[in-house]
């Protein structure tokens, strides 16, 4: 069916370290500026360290580079950490 995309073709980001008070909205736009976010959310669980986790899934795999790249660089300054996650 056209428009409809078999899960493999989707990428996700994992997303440490989030604020206290972030909703997945918020995580989503944050996310939709580097590309086309098909879905974004955070998990109840905690990371070892008792941060927040989550995962933002992209509709390509060109979308979550960008937004691995250019949220690395921001890291630092809002203190989230992405890279790669299995769907």
């Amino acid at each position: 069916m056209k428009g409809i995309r078999a899960k493999d073709e989707y990428v996700s980001v994992f997303v440490n370290n989030l604020p206290k008070g972030m909703h997945w909205r918020w995580l989503k736009q944050l996310f939709e500026y580097h590309g086309k976010v098909i879905d974004a959310f955070i998990l109840n669980k905690r990371n070892i360290k008792g941060k927040r986790i989550g995962f933002v899934r992209y509709a390509n795999i060109n979308d979550a580079n960008k937004a691995i790249n250019r949220m690395g660089i921001l890291a630092s300054k809002v203190a989230y950490r992405c890279q790669f996650g299995k769907i």
